[in-house]
């Protein structure tokens, strides 16, 4: 592959992680594309955490509320982690599992077993966990994730965003949050409503 089409790459993985966290209105801080001949320089794009998973143990009383927002954003994190590698299949023309995903698989495996975790913690009684939305366990949720990723970025034509954020990345190497802002400014995002 030439160094041209490999940085084309790279930039369209990271730009997969933009496009889909802005989508669903997470927070993006930046992202970068490094040098990845050095373990130091990496490319990575900075996004909001996980929001309502922190809350859970704190707020049991709420928890008919919260659990269902965890289960949500948990699933939503999943997506974004999974974008990269989905995004870049996408430009490779290669289903996704024929891409080497790295760090970002297991990051997201990390984020569906954080919430397990979490799950099996909480000092409820074991008839009321059992009631508790466990969908995130399922043996295809993966699949399903990266489907809904394929989706979104190429039946609604989300896979142009991606696009302009990768041409930002080749260009500058590093895009800010306002600059990433700004060229997503016109994208459609999710509708939490609905």
């Amino acid at each position: 592959m030439s160094e041209e089409k490999d940085l084309a790459t790279v930039a369209m993985h990271e730009a997969g992680h933009v496009v889909v966290s802005h989508y669903y209105q997470r927070k993006v801080f930046g992202a970068k594309i490094g040098d990845h001949g050095s373990r130091q320089d990496r490319s990575v794009v900075r996004f909001d955490v996980t929001p309502h998973v922190g809350e859970v143990h704190l707020r049991l009383d709420e928890l008919h509320r919260l659990w269902p927002l965890a289960v949500r954003e948990t699933l939503v994190t999943t997506k974004i982690r999974f974008a990269g590698p989905v995004s870049q299949a996408i430009y490779l023309k290669k289903p996704y599992r024929q891409v080497h995903g790295g760090q970002d698989y297991r990051d997201a495996l990390i984020e569906l077993l954080m919430l397990e975790k979490l799950r099996v913690s909480l000092p409820i009684a074991a008839q009321l966990a059992e009631q508790l939305d466990v969908t995130y366990k399922d043996e295809q949720v993966l699949d399903t994730v990266a489907e809904d990723i394929i989706d979104l970025l190429v039946g609604r034509e989300y896979i142009n965003y991606v696009g302009l954020i990768a041409r930002g990345l080749i260009e500058k190497q590093e895009l800010t949050g306002q600059q990433i802002e700004e060229i997503l400014q016109d994208m459609p995002v999710h509708n939490w409503k609905t």
